[in-house]
Order: structure tokens, then sequence, then C-alpha cells
């Protein structure tokens, strides 16, 4: 009966032993996953640095954008700092320029246009002229270059034959050209501006039905092509508490049957109206 107690209690200390030999084995194998684990998440941490990295060296390339100069401020450029150019007889929005104009002053054209910053994409767009060929245009206005410019940062075609202006994207007002018309003033989108003869000098008598008809230009700032002087140009009160931009004492105003760019139907209205000639003259 002893011996069998003996035999037991021999069974159960193996038992334990086995148990606790086990018990180190699992230990060793948490052990072993716990450095797999760790080594798995440093290589991801890794993969991570490196991507992060490199997306901060990828530098986007941009086929027109703004450069600045100390006389003319903010001006277009293509992507290797080439000026771009407006054409004032360019008054509806299709291009005027073609022979030898076009031999001195290259379109701008890209297949896939990528404006740089401050650039609105919307204001861009694209013709086709009448000799097939296309050309980009801003804010309606058809660009060019000029053939005397030979590298970034030249300006040698702004106020040529006062009708050549650097193309610059905040311009408030724009001169027009047009043939059977004249030299006359517009909003930067070519929209026609226009004086009233019954107005006194910085003085609007267009009130009522007559500014519904002929609603005020009244930009929230000024900015003038070269060849126009600042001094020509100022903001006035008028007696609705309004503030209405006149021209060589001339309040400017809009016509509300013109409907697109180079329209001109309130020239001559009632012997009245008429475009606002940049001469300062009424009449036609």
């Amino acid at each position: 009966m002893v011996k069998s107690k003996t035999m037991v209690w021999v069974l159960v200390v193996l038992i334990i032993g086995l148990a606790a030999g086990y018990g180190v084995s699992g230990t060793r194998t948490v052990t072993t996953t716990t450095t797999k684990v760790n080594t798995v998440t440093s290589t991801v941490a890794t993969t991570v640095t490196k991507t992060a990295i490199k997306t901060q060296t990828v530098k986007e390339e941009y086929n027109v954008k703004l450069a600045y100069n100390p006389k003319f401020g903010l001006y277009l450029v293509d992507s290797k700092g080439v000026t771009l150019y407006f054409f004032s007889k360019d008054y509806d929005g299709k291009s005027h320029c073609y022979g030898d104009c076009a031999m001195k002053w290259p379109v701008f054209y890209v297949e896939k246009l990528n404006p740089g910053p401050g650039l609105d994409p919307k204001d861009f767009g694209v013709i086709e002229r009448n000799d097939g060929k296309k050309q980009i245009t801003y804010k309606g206005w058809p660009l060019y270059y000029f053939f005397k410019d030979n590298g970034p940062g030249d300006i040698n075609g702004d106020g040529v034959k006062n009708v050549w202006y650097v193309a610059k994207s905040d311009y408030t007002v724009m001169i027009a050209v047009k043939e059977d018309i004249g030299k006359y003033l517009v909003d930067d989108r070519g929209m026609t501006l226009y004086f009233f003869k019954k107005d006194e000098t910085d003085k609007s008598n267009c009130y009522g039905e007559c500014a519904m008809k002929w609603p005020i230009f009244s930009p929230n700032k000024l900015v003038l092509p070269s060849t126009l002087k600042l001094e020509d140009f100022k903001f006035i009160m008028r007696g609705d508490g309004s503030i209405q931009l006149s021209y060589k004492g001339h309040p400017l105003y809009y016509w509300i049957n013109d409907k697109s760019r180079g329209d001109t139907n309130g020239h001559g209205v009632k012997n009245v109206w008429y475009v606002a000639y940049v001469s300062g003259e009424l009449g036609g």
C-alpha cells in the first residue's frame, strides 16, 4: 500500500515537471513571435518614410503662370517665363492678327493647359483662328508672344502702336479698337463702357429707369494698361450713395442690351449715349 502511494507521488511529480517544461517552451515561442512582429513593424515604418520623402520632391510644372515686374506688377508668362500679350483689336474675343502681324506676334498655345497659382483655369479658353491654328485666351483676350522679347523678363511689346499690352491678370479697364468706331474703353473682359452726354463733370444724371438700362461701372480697384493715365480716372459718389468710376470727367456705364464682349449696341442711342472714347470726346 505504501509502495502504491509512493508510485502515485512519483507520477504526480513527473507530470508537474513536464507541465513546467512545456510552460517554458511556450514562453519562448511568444518571445520569438514578438521579435518577428517588431521586425515587420520597423520595415513598414521605413517604407512609409521613404515614400513621404519622395512625394515632397515632386515639382509641378505650370505652362502659364504669373511673374512680377516692378513697373507692371503681376503679368502672364509661359512655362519658361516669356511674356504674353493682349491685342486691343481683339475686342470681340477673336484674333485679328494675321500675316505680317502674326510673324511679329506669334500665338500662344499649349495642348494641355496647367495654370499656376493665382490663376483661375476658368478664365482660360481656346479659339480656332482663321489660319487653322489654335490659340489660348485669357478672360476672352487671345494671347501672343512678341518677336523682340529675347528671353524671360523681357517686356518689349507693351504699348507698341498703342494697341499691344502686357497680359496682366488684374486689369479692371482695358482698351478696345473697333474698325468702324475707333479706340474706346472696355472692362477686363471686353464689355463696352459708355459716356452719357447729359452728365456733368464727374456727376451722373442717370437714375431710376435710366440706371436700370445703363448700369454704372464700379470696379473695386483701378488697374490700367500703360497708355492710360491714372489721373484721368476718379471714383465719384452718386446721388443714390453708390460709387461710380469716371474718365476725364465722364461717369462710365454699361448698356443693358450689350450681351457679349465686342457689342457696342449702346453707341449713338438717342444721340446722347456713346462709347467711352479714349480721347474723352462725346459723340461719334
